[in-house]
């Protein structure tokens, strides 16, 4: 399997990022319309509603599942990070957990069971999860025979 990077899909972010723009767009619009003299802190508004698809966006960049030389890495955090290295051998459970709405644009959960004592790792929201789960099993595969 050669070097690969997997994130987890920004499809949630761009739709909040969109909805964030049009409430912003209202606001500003119904304060410009009805307000006389408005106060200054109103104009904070798109960043106010911004924050949220920004935090979210964030927090999706900062987790990284790396394919390499047979290995699985883990990777979460922005300051302090957390790394896990999974040999693909030790893989014993590939599961995709896809809710209706996940199903529906393309995304779904991966969950990696290994043989180790600290239990499986956890990839939430990536676009194409069945075609990255039967990658893990190929490799897998290779690697046990």
């Amino acid at each position: 399997m050669e070097d690969r990077v997997i994130h987890p899909s920004v499809k949630a972010v761009y739709a909040g990022y969109l909805l964030a723009i049009v409430i912003a767009g209202a606001a500003m619009w119904a304060i410009h319309q009805y307000a006389t003299e408005p106060p200054a802190w109103l104009y904070a508004v798109p960043l106010v509603v911004l924050s949220g698809p920004i935090k979210a966006h964030i927090q999706k960049m900062t987790v990284t599942l790396k394919f390499h030389d047979d290995h699985l890495t883990m990777e979460t955090g922005l300051f302090s990070r957390t790394r896990r290295t999974v040999d693909t051998a030790k893989i014993q459970d590939v599961t995709v957990r896809q809710s209706f709405g996940q199903r529906l644009v393309g995304v779904g959960d991966l969950v990696l069971e290994d043989a180790g004592e600290t239990g499986g790792m956890q990839m939430p929201g990536i676009d194409r999860p069945r075609q990255i789960a039967d990658e893990i099993i190929a490799s897998s595969k290779r690697v046990r025979s």
